[in-house]
């Protein structure tokens, strides 16, 4: 039985990929803040799902939450990283702004860090990271979510470019999803806003198929590629 560990489930993509991996025979380990969804999750399918509640804004507790889960688990064959938040911050609120990056920018360098060390000491192993179509661009109020997301996608880039260096068998799969039907979609006003169920299905089918890069349904590549090229003009005041 193959071992993932899914960072951020206990809602949106990370549930609902954690439940398609369980589905799968994965055993999963579960991370979240709330741990009282996690053990809803774990009661589903008994046998399937370990449980590890910590937050990832507690920097210094990170590591060795994760690694007491993964002792649980015994090994690992895949990383998930779904956690993460998205703060719109019209005000200018420094505080705000630091929140979503020691989440999405220390918190997930950590988690990388980590898995790749213990994908290059076992010599073999797969890391995901849910970025986003935001890190295309700045946006207007969600300046410091569209910068992590761009950050991600590069920190994930550098670690497929490091693997391929030195020719370690270690997958990198950044998934670009647009939206998704989660707490943190965080608009009213959204077009094309997929299911978090079923974009969880489409992401687990990316990850068997050991892709690079991948985007929820085909056309946000196209518009991931369009928000990129856009003119400044168009996006100041759209």
């Amino acid at each position: 039985m193959k071992k993932a560990l899914v960072i951020g489930a206990s809602s949106g993509i990370g549930l609902e990929l954690a439940r398609v991996l369980a589905e799968n025979d994965y055993m999963v380990g579960v991370t979240g803040r709330r741990e009282n969804l996690l053990k809803e999750l774990s009661a589903e399918k008994t046998g399937s799902y370990v449980v590890q509640s910590f937050d990832l804004k507690d920097m210094e507790t990170i590591e060795s939450n994760l690694n007491e889960i993964t002792a649980k688990l015994g090994e690992l064959d895949l990383v998930v990283i779904s956690a993460g938040i998205s703060i719109s911050n019209a005000d200018f609120d420094y505080n705000k702004d630091s929140e979503t990056l020691t989440v999405n920018v220390l918190a997930f360098t950590l988690i990388c860090n980590w898995s790749f060390r213990i994908f290059r000491a076992q010599n073999r192993g797969h890391l995901v990271g849910i970025t986003s179509v935001a890190g295309a661009r700045g946006w207007r109020i969600s300046s410091a979510y569209s910068a992590s997301k761009a950050f991600q996608t590069n920190y994930l880039e550098g670690l497929r470019n490091y693997a391929a260096h030195l020719k370690l068998p270690v997958t990198v799969t950044n998934i670009i999803p647009g939206y998704v039907e989660t707490r943190m979609k965080g608009h009213d006003h959204v077009f094309w806003v997929a299911p978090a169920e079923a974009a969880a299905r489409q992401i687990y089918e990316s990850i068997r198929k050991k892709k690079k890069i991948a985007y929820t349904y085909r056309r946000w590549r196209f518009a991931y590629f369009l928000f990129k090229h856009l003119p400044n003009k168009i996006i100041e005041i759209s």
